[in-house]
């Protein structure tokens, strides 16, 4: 019986791509959205369209970015077992790894050089926060519809805060009638 078929080879390589870049990217979730850009697009299992649709989505989703991105490149790729697979590969390096550094911290957070290393550590998730949304305007569709949504979502938040999840909704609601359903 041929246990690593083609599938859970597949599989295996999500969980590794997902693992790889969660273990070895210093800053959290935005920081490692270039990086599983990247390795997803480069090892062609998705196009840079499909990843920047995902991408969207996922920010819009509460939780973690890198969670959410990869349940749903994971679910794109594979469907529920690529979503359990890419899930626990991007879980299981900060898990250790904050219980690790939070001890190593702890005991040396005086030391000149470790404060060095977490302002080196924020500089650089700010760049590369900067990269990705740099990405994501780069491809936006900017006409006058979704520049009339956007203002209209900042007046309505500024009126009054509990109105979010409501305004969320009117505005993917609207947003998606205009480019499915022809609305000019």
């Amino acid at each position: 019986m041929k246990i690593l078929t083609r599938k859970n080879k597949e599989l295996f390589s999500i969980f590794y791509i997902f693992f790889k870049i969660s273990g070895f990217t210093i800053g959290g979730g935005y920081a490692m959205v270039p990086a599983i850009e990247r390795n997803l697009i480069n090892k062609k299992f998705i196009s840079e369209k499909e990843f920047l649709k995902l991408l969207s989505i996922a920010q819009s989703m509460p939780g973690p970015i890198a969670f959410n991105l990869s349940v749903l490149l994971g679910s794109k790729l594979r469907g529920f077992w690529g979503a359990l697979f890419a899930s626990i590969g991007v879980l299981i390096p900060p898990f250790f790894g904050i219980l690790i550094v939070s001890n190593i911290i702890h005991k040396y957070s005086d030391s000149l050089y470790v404060q060095k290393f977490l302002n080196g550590c924020y500089v650089a998730t700010v760049g590369l926060t900067l990269y990705v949304l740099y990405k994501i305007l780069k491809d936006f569709n900017f006409n006058k519809f979704n520049i009339f949504l956007f203002f209209v979502s900042i007046i309505l938040l500024i009126l009054n805060r509990n109105l979010t999840f409501f305004v969320f909704l009117f505005l993917v609601s609207i947003n998606y009638l205009y480019e499915n359903r022809g609305i000019k």
